[in-house]
């Protein structure tokens, strides 16, 4: 299906409009971190700097035995870089060290 750039909304056809809100919000999953016991998971978003704890969000549902099962899943933020470390200073020293941070 071939999408002709439309300076108008007006004109989108259903298929048109899905795709474009797809391709606005899709992002690409590099991997898959299993958490560390005491370690944090920090954000650091590279186009303002900023860095901060990355907020997770635990879903529950109940398995076929009746147990509670709980999955986390990590919210995703745009142009952000996730890694965990035992506190911020340490995370620092990581950004440093790949080359994001410089100072």
């Amino acid at each position: 299906m071939n999408i002709i750039p439309i300076t108008t909304k007006d004109n989108l056809s259903k298929e048109q409009i899905e795709y474009l809100q797809k391709q606005q919000t899709e992002y690409k999953l590099i991997n898959r971190i299993k958490k560390n016991p005491g370690h944090t998971l920090f954000s650091f978003n590279r186009k303002t700097g900023e860095i901060k704890k990355a907020s997770v969000v635990y879903k529950v549902s109940l398995g076929l035995n009746g147990n509670p099962i709980t999955k986390s899943e990590t919210v995703i933020e745009p142009d952000c870089y996730y890694e965990q470390a035992l506190n911020e200073k340490n995370f620092r020293k990581r950004l440093k060290r790949i080359g994001l941070l410089n100072l």
